[in-house]
């Protein structure tokens, strides 16, 4: 363990790290560098295409809480999580002061 640490110096982890940042900017430059004859579709289908996932995203979230809440079991559980997380933040508010 030692010698893995002493071959990996913080200097070289931060050599490394530094890479990072260039890579995930640099690697979405080579899609925009076409000659620009590329077909890509315009941002209102895109948007299109995104408010029908998302419509529909919220009708089946909708259906589940509709189930759930129809459920005494389940929409006990539910209300000992929100009431716990109520009173953990209330506790976390209060003991910081």
């Amino acid at each position: 363990m030692m010698r893995l640490k002493e071959r990996f110096s913080n200097s070289q982890m931060a050599r490394a790290g530094a890479a990072v940042p260039v890579l995930v900017v640099g690697s979405p430059l080579t899609a925009f560098a076409s000659g620009g004859e590329a077909v890509t579709k315009p941002m209102t289908s895109l948007l299109a295409s995104f408010t029908s996932v998302a419509a529909w995203m919220w009708a089946e979230i909708g259906k589940l809480l509709t189930w759930i809440l129809d459920q005494p079991i389940l929409l006990l559980a539910m209300s000992l999580f929100f009431v716990g997380a109520i009173v953990s933040f209330f506790i976390r508010v209060f003991h910081s002061v």
